[in-house]
């Protein structure tokens, strides 16, 4: 059942991100959504989750938007595989997800412009993005980051065993 709502919510917060957050604008900063999609599922649910969410959602992105396929997805399949790894230990908590919110979205942009940059050799755009609408979007998706860990924490069922 866990595996539906997984489904349920990734597709809605694609279509969300396509549709409504891609077309707002933020002092030059968009909001990304799956970023905090990705962390919350990652922690609540494991590795596995939040990683094969990412890989699909971003497979999606890069089909779509990008003329390099497989950026995206390679990153927040990294982000779900490594905030939800057993050998890194992150709590499950707020705090955490708010930190790994914030650092993996500029961890994500540094990833997504480098190997776009390896490929293109564009810099303006890099340039563009750097400083003040990066710490924005970073920002933004700590916020939107609480929402999702609200939601998930609510809808997923974790099953819990007395002895």
């Amino acid at each position: 059942m866990n595996k539906l709502k997984t489904f349920i919510v990734s597709l809605i917060s694609f279509i969300l991100q396509i549709t409504v957050f891609s077309k707002i604008d933020i002092f030059g900063a968009n909001i990304n959504i799956i970023i905090g999609l990705v962390i919350s599922l990652s922690l609540i649910l494991g590795s596995k989750s939040g990683a094969y969410a990412g890989l699909i959602i971003g497979l999606m992105e890069d089909l779509m938007f990008s003329k390099i396929i497989g950026i995206r997805a390679l990153s927040y399949f990294l982000i779900g595989h490594i905030v939800g790894d057993e050998r890194f230990r992150f709590n499950s908590d707020k705090n955490t997800g708010l930190i790994l919110s914030f650092a993996f979205t500029i961890a994500n942009f540094i990833f997504v412009s480098l190997i776009t940059y390896l490929f293109k050799s564009d810099m303006i755009v890099i340039k563009n993005y750097l400083f003040l609408p990066l710490l924005v979007e970073a920002v933004l998706n700590t916020i939107i980051y609480l929402v999702y860990h609200f939601i998930v924490k609510k809808l997923m069922y974790i099953p819990t065993y007395r002895i």
